[in-house]
């Protein structure tokens, strides 16, 4: 009597088991997923304007501007000769930017090359603009400039001069 009792415990405890891990199987069953796609294109090609000459040790202020065809906020990357600035901002699309560099660099003709990129990481193709360092201004004295035009002058001021 006591192995039917047995029996008929372990059948009712495995028939449960058998039927709760039926119902656990049943609920996890995996619903489908919703993927938003979206599109995402990249920034123009900014534009830039630079000085032609730029004296050494003073700033280079170079002006950027481009727009990204789904309005987003927009990053510049600078990079001279090789040397990478990083990328600055995010400015908005369609907006002029003054970026400004100290030019601690030997005097000579140098290329400037600067890229775009959007919030969700699109860039752009990279510009490019040639300048030069320079080691100082030209001196324009308003005397030197007379002097230059009127040279028949110049032996009248020495003249004067050694009075």
């Amino acid at each position: 009597m006591k192995r039917k009792i047995l029996a008929i415990i372990f059948c009712t405890l495995f028939i449960t088991t058998i039927a709760s891990i039926s119902a656990t199987a049943i609920k996890c069953e995996r619903k489908p997923q919703t993927h938003i796609i979206y599109s995402n294109s990249p920034p123009e090609i900014p534009t830039v304007e630079i000085p032609e000459n730029v004296v050494r040790g003073h700033w280079l202020f170079i002006k950027v501007i481009t727009t990204d065809p789904d309005g987003d906020n927009v990053y510049y990357k600078f990079d001279i000769n090789g040397h990478d600035y990083g990328w600055v901002g995010p400015f908005q699309s369609g907006k002029e930017h003054t970026e400004k560099v100290l030019l601690l660099i030997p005097p000579g003709t140098y290329t400037l090359a600067v890229q775009a990129k959007d919030i969700h990481g699109a860039e752009s193709d990279w510009s490019y603009s040639l300048f030069n360092v320079i080691k100082s201004k030209p001196v324009v004295s308003p005397i030197l400039c007379f002097l230059q035009n009127h040279p028949n002058i110049l032996p009248i001021f020495k003249f004067i001069l050694e009075l």
